[in-house]
Parts: C-alpha cells; structure tokens; sequence
C-alpha cells in the first residue's frame, strides 16, 4: 500500500514538473490539483468487500510431531505371539508303587519244601532215605495234614521206603514202624492219606503182589490216627 502511494505522489510530481514550464502559469495550479488528487485516493477507506479489509487468517497450528504421536487411523501394532512363544509339554512324574513284603506264609511257596530242614531231619531219623512224593498244596492254603514219601536212593517197586506225616509243616510221626515194600499212595485230602500197601503171598514175581490192603490215615487234630490195623506182612 505505501508503494502504490509513493509512485502515485511521484506520478503527480512529474506531472507537476512537466506543467510547470508553461508559459501561462496554469500548469503549476494542475500540478498542485494531481497531487492532492491522488493524497484523497490513498486516504479514502477501503470498500468492506476489497480483499484488504478481509481479517488475517489464523496461523495454523504447529503440526504434532509424527515420529512421537502416531496417526489415529494407522492401525494399532499387532501382539499376537502365538507364533512366537515356545511350546511347553508337561509331562507327569513316574511314580512307583511301594510294595510291601509279604510274610513268609503268605508267599505263596509249597505248604512242605522237601529241602527243608524238617523233612531232612525226619528223613535221616529213620536212616538211609530220600525225599520222593509230596503232598499238595501252597501257602497259605495247606492241609491239615501233609506228607512225604522215603524212599530208597535208585530203589525199585519192592524196595523199602516209608511215609513221613507232618502237621503245619512240623514232623508227626511215620506211618509204620519200619519200612515196607510195595507202598502206593492212592490219594490225599486237607485232613487225611490213603495209601495200599502189598506184600507176597507165595512164588509170584515182583511185579505182581498178591496180598495187599488199604489203609486210611487222618489228623484228628492232635496227632495221625488209621482206620485200620496195618498187617504184620506188610512189614517184612
């Protein structure tokens, strides 16, 4: 706006100037008219509508710093890590099961161990014998009463041998006073042993007795008692 003033004074000073010289003196009365002209054109108002008068736009305000505070319509930063984070397996501690030990009685061994030192010292009391059948049974299950046969080492059917009673694993007593020949055991039951016993009559051979007879022993709870008389030639 100034500079628009300053070339319209300038303007009328040359004018002025250029009227001046004249002859008439007319010209330095319009030179003195331009310049006033002009003064009254600078200091008149501006028209309300003029781009002048239009107030001053607000400063824009200072931009956020993009490299601290992201946008808002940036999408938020992923935290999915499923794909990252290490897979962890637990497994159960072993566990192991104490087992307690079980009585000797209750192991299930046989009711009478031929090897036992019972048997052995029933064996060696009646001299000369070993160990041959034995009653059935185990532990804790075993009859009332047992039993073991004696026999002659690499004997045959007519060689002497015995039967040994036994109660609860202790010995009783044996079924004959002195050894036989020709003794079956045809059977046995929790409480009693039957056994045939045979004997030549004349001249039959060995493998054929003639005289025989069944016996039946039994626990009657405190010692082994027979059905019957054993005969005398079943004891040679």
């Amino acid at each position: 706006m100034k500079t628009l003033v300053r070339a319209g004074i300038a303007a009328a000073a040359v004018l002025a100037l250029a009227t001046g010289c004249s002859d008439d003196g007319s010209g330095g009365a319009a030179a003195s008219s331009a310049v006033a002209a002009v003064k009254s054109q600078v200091s008149a108002p501006a028209p309300a509508d003029s781009p002048a008068a239009a107030p001053a736009a607000p400063a824009p305000e200072a931009a956020a710093n993009t490299d601290e505070a992201p946008s808002a319509r940036d999408p938020a930063p992923s935290t999915d890590v499923s794909n990252d984070a290490p897979s962890i397996s637990t497994v159960a501690p072993e566990t192991t099961a104490t087992v307690e030990p079980k009585p000797v009685d209750d192991q299930g061994g046989p009711c009478l161990d031929p090897n036992s030192e019972a048997v052995q010292t029933a064996l060696n009391s009646i001299g000369g014998f070993v160990a041959g059948a034995v009653s059935a049974g185990s532990q804790p299950n075993c009859p009332d009463l047992e039993f073991v046969s004696a026999e002659t080492r690499g004997g045959t059917g007519s060689s002497s041998d015995n039967i040994l009673f036994f109660h609860a694993g202790n010995f009783i007593r044996p079924a004959t006073p002195r050894p036989t020949a020709f003794t079956e055991i045809l059977g046995s039951d929790s409480d009693s042993v039957t056994v045939k016993y045979s004997w030549l009559v004349g001249d039959e051979p060995l493998c054929c007795p003639q005289g025989s007879a069944v016996i039946k022993f039994m626990w009657d709870g405190r010692t082994v008692v027979s059905d019957n008389q054993i005969p005398a030639e079943a004891m040679p």
